[in-house]
């Protein structure tokens, strides 16, 4: 797995988003959210390229975390379908790290970036939302995905 990342500096964006709770031994269960997500019958005119995007913020002392399945909207459609949330990802320096490979060497790769990289690299984390970023693939299956980890990083 490559952990050489490009450094970007991004704008604030806000997204339309399905979120649930989890911990490092739940999140196995996280394609069943995203099934969910792919499931709800949610019209948006604005969405970004058909580009979706995993985030997890508000990580918690006793390990939990909040995911959430997301697309770019804008504007921010008012108001949100049932059971839409919104979620920010913050303005600012992110390490991007790309990868195409088995939707099931994921956790892995953060993995490698947050018990690896990140303690080698001198970079610091910032807050701020670590999230995947998907692009439309037309070559996308389980087997062979194009993704981003984007790491939120102090300038």
């Amino acid at each position: 797995m490559p952990l050489e990342p490009e450094f970007v500096d991004a704008p604030e964006r806000t997204l339309v988003a399905l979120s649930r709770d989890f911990t490092l031994e739940t999140r196995g269960e996280i394609p069943a959210l995203w099934q969910t997500f792919w499931g709800q019958d949610w019209q948006f005119e604005g969405a970004e390229e058909q580009a979706a995007y995993g985030v997890s913020y508000g990580v918690r002392p006793d390990g939990h975390f909040s995911y959430a399945a997301a697309r770019h909207i804008e504007p921010t459609p008012s108001p949100l379908p049932d059971g839409a949330c919104l979620v920010k990802l913050s303005a600012g320096r992110y390490a991007i790290f790309r990868n195409r490979g088995p939707v099931s060497d994921l956790p892995a790769m953060f993995d490698a970036i947050f018990e690896h990289w990140l303690p080698t690299s001198g970079q610091k984390q910032r807050e701020g939302a670590v999230f995947e970023r998907y692009s439309y693939d037309d070559d996308a299956s389980p087997e062979s995905m194009a993704y981003e980890i984007w790491v939120p990083i102090v300038r």
